[in-house]
């Protein structure tokens, strides 16, 4: 095998690593209990992928990074690259999760 042979296989090999990382993580699912607080669910659920509405009737996007008291940090928010957000946790309508 050549060098370029060899560095072929070796950037398909990263490549493949990479995808299959990705699709790992696509597959993480979030799950909520019904008969447990916002709060908890949140805290249960964190470093998954959400979708909150706030009760102004704004959308974000993003993984929940930690929760506090009265707010919950998110990141990696959807669209909106180098940002994060903290939400208050009294002013959210809905979480919606991916649950299959």
């Amino acid at each position: 095998m050549n060098v370029r042979g060899i560095f072929f296989a070796v950037v398909l090999v990263i490549g493949l690593v990479i995808a299959s990382q990705g699709i790992a993580i696509a597959q993480e699912k979030a799950s909520f209990n019904p008969s447990l607080s916002l709060k908890d669910n949140l805290a249960s659920n964190v470093g998954k992928r959400v979708s909150l509405m706030i009760s102004s009737g704004e959308s974000l996007e993003g993984t929940i990074e930690k929760v506090g008291d009265h707010f919950v940090l998110i990141s990696k928010l959807s669209g909106k690259d180098y940002f994060d957000a903290l939400v208050r946790i009294d002013e959210l309508k809905a979480v919606v999760f991916r649950a299959r």
